[in-house]
């Protein structure tokens, strides 16, 4: 069985994840023109149930499942492994579709007493089957990542994405005549779609590799009750953004209404808050996710035959990389916040709220690699200690700054509440570990690549006339491009690179 390197699986990962949302700024950038800040608005309500629903019960698998597939065959037990992702797929699918069950059932109740909104009950039922096709795909994904092999995972995400942009668009338009909370449904019913088609993909290259699907009776109760007990830690922690894009859509309308607004205008400014501002954010956020997946199963063999400064090399390095690629993102997102949502979206609504996401994005990625870290070592629950924190300071910080700041105070208490999970994951992280991890150490140079970039973007932004919004733009970000650049390669940051890549 060939073995893949972390950095190879985190380009993969990287590469699929960036395409995915390319593809997926397309709906982002499109839709609100099709269905307006208030079908957005309904669009984005039914997703953070969906999300909450499969964080505390299948998202967890992918990651619980490598670790464990690569325990078993670090130890030469192939077949153990082959048996426990066979069996899991069996357990997802059945957890899954009754999971899909009970959200289309209960889709009317959550429209009318958790988001005070009638009309989102035929978003949240449209988008109610994707549930059952996620939780094969988290099956799928965690048996091929735990032989650390990413490209899988990457193409289905491209797959899944490009089928749920075609039809969320063709169904949006479609309906639209029938009225803005049917073509709303229409564009989420996608989803389902999309999920579908990722599914058929990875078990058709399962197949290829191994023709048959054998199970084993009994079950293997022991790996498959172990399997969960792993899982269960880590899909809490992995309800961080999940949690406060519910607090957000249950919240921030309600504050807004209580601040004067209607509830039309409350629901046109979640909109912006998270159909607008926030899949931007993610993008900055691409290559700290795929770092997190790559290192959980080198890390949790590092860590199981007792090379634990290996593992904190690791995950040091991983760090490094999040700092090197996340700040220039952060500073040129925030520099060009304004006309990039003017030019995304034909409005600049969402302008300050991006702003203030765009600071803390490198911190919110720094949070998944120590999470991920922990989880890998054996320590699960340490991450959902620190996620409770952060989701009780998120909690009271939006109740109290929505009201004064609308949608910036959303937006500020999801960067600190993000900030608080980053430091105790980092705190827990060198008491795990018990060799010296300092994150931190790798900000100086990329920090001033940034503030130079900066510089040299906010020149070109306020001297340069300006004869077309879109190249004067792109213009913009690529000489923040070459001047970071230049920077990071004149100041020694070069021999750290070249270190990193050969340890791929």
């Amino acid at each position: 069985m060939r073995r893949h390197s972390i950095w190879e699986g985190a380009f993969w990962l990287s590469l699929g994840s960036l395409v995915s949302k390319v593809i997926g700024a397309a709906y982002r950038i499109f839709l609100p023109r099709v269905l307006g800040d208030y079908g957005v608005g309904l669009f984005q309500m039914a997703y953070p149930m969906y999300s909450v629903l499969l964080a505390v019960s299948v998202n967890g698998i992918p990651t619980a499942l490598s670790k464990q597939t690569a325990e078993l065959h670090a130890a030469d037990d192939h077949a153990g492994a082959e048996q426990l992702v066979a069996w899991a797929l069996v357990c997802l699918g059945v957890l899954g579709t009754a999971m899909a069950v009970a959200m289309a059932f209960l889709a009317p109740w959550l429209a009318w007493h958790v988001f005070s909104e009638p009309k989102a009950a035929a978003t949240i039922l449209a988008l109610s089957p994707a549930l059952a096709f996620v939780s094969l795909e988290a099956g799928f994904r965690g048996g091929f990542q735990g032989q650390q092999e990413m490209l899988p995972t990457a193409l289905s995400q491209v797959i899944e994405q490009l089928t749920r942009v075609a039809v969320m668009f063709s169904l949006a338009l479609a309906l639209l005549s029938q009225g803005v909370a049917e073509s709303a449904a229409g564009a989420t019913f996608g989803a389902p779609v999309g999920a579908f088609l990722g599914v058929f993909y990875l078990a058709a290259h399962r197949l290829r590799q191994r023709p048959r699907l054998t199970l084993t009776v009994p079950p293997p109760w022991r790996a498959l009750r172990r399997l969960g007990a792993v899982a269960a830690p880590i899909s809490l922690a992995g309800l961080l953004f999940p949690l406060m894009l519910l607090v957000d859509s249950i919240f921030v309308p309600e504050r807004l209404r209580m601040a004067g607004m209607t509830m039309t205008q409350a629901t046109s400014q979640f909109g912006l808050l998270s159909g607008e501002a926030m899949p931007l954010i993610n993008l900055t956020m691409v290559v700290g996710a795929a770092l997190a997946v790559s290192l959980v199963p080198a890390v949790a063999e590092h860590v199981r035959a007792g090379r634990r400064l290996e593992a904190a090399r690791r995950v040091d390095s991983a760090m490094h990389v999040v700092w090197l690629l996340g700040l220039p993102m952060s500073a040129g997102l925030f520099l060009l916040a304004r006309p990039l949502t003017f030019l995304l979206y034909g409005q600049s609504a969402s302008t300050p709220a991006l702003e203030i996401l765009a600071l803390g994005s490198s911190v919110l990625a720094m949070q998944q690699v120590l999470g991920g870290s922990l989880q890998a070592a054996g320590h699960g629950w340490m991450p959902v200690k620190n996620l409770g924190m952060g989701t009780i300071a998120k909690f009271a910080l939006t109740w109290w700054m929505t009201p004064w700041l609308g949608i910036r105070g959303a937006a500020l208490a999801t960067v600190l509440a993000g900030g608080l999970a980053a430091y105790l994951n980092w705190r827990d992280w060198r008491l795990v570990i018990g060799v010296a991890s300092e994150p931190w150490r790798f900000v100086r140079w990329p920090l001033v690549g940034s503030t130079v970039m900066a510089m040299a973007v906010l020149t070109w932004r306020d001297k340069v006339p300006q004869a077309n919004l879109a190249v004067h733009s792109l213009a913009a970000m690529l000489l923040g491009g070459v001047v970071y650049g230049g920077v990071i390669w004149i100041s020694g940051e070069k021999a750290d690179i070249l270190r990193i890549w050969r340890s791929r």
